[in-house]
């Protein structure tokens, strides 16, 4: 069974390795849970993550962070489109466009502007500032895993 799976495409987890280091196995986004099974599948560099659009490097594993409680959210913006993000510390793949606002924001106190692909220019998420540390909601199904250098055991 392998342990590689691409963030944005559903159907399920293949292992509970993808699973832990995604932050399922624990809900608190605790990081130590992602050097846990890099320490284990035998990993030193963590995963990047590319724009599907354009292959651009976006940010990488280690820039996750929990808000509040959880890494990955699900929220419907006003026109009813539903997105999946994860919260990033760090994405120096993208770059924030327009002006920040509240209007509509999905967390207490943050503002928010568009977050788009430094190459290429497509949507990518969102910058919330405000409110505590800054962080890149990052839709999901937008990135994709780097596949590892040859030789990295998988």
């Amino acid at each position: 069974m392998t342990e590689r799976l691409v963030i944005g495409r559903e159907p399920a987890v293949e292992t509970e390795a993808w699973c832990l280091r995604r932050g399922a196995a624990s809900p608190t986004g605790d990081a130590r849970a992602y050097d846990q099974v890099d320490t284990v599948l035998g990993r030193s560099v963590p995963r990047r993550l590319l724009c599907r659009a354009c292959g651009e490097a976006v940010t990488a594993d280690e820039h996750r962070v929990a808000i509040e409680g959880r890494h990955v959210h699900r929220r419907t913006n006003p026109v009813g489109f539903e997105f999946g993000f994860g919260c990033f510390a760090e994405a120096p793949g993208v770059v924030a466009v327009g002006e920040a606002t509240v209007e509509h924001s999905w967390f207490a106190g943050c503002t928010w502007r568009y977050s788009v692909c430094g190459r290429c220019g497509a949507h990518l998420g969102w910058l919330f500032e405000g409110g505590g540390p800054r962080f890149q909601g990052l839709i999901l199904n937008r990135l994709e895993e780097e596949e590892p250098p040859s030789g990295e055991s998988e």
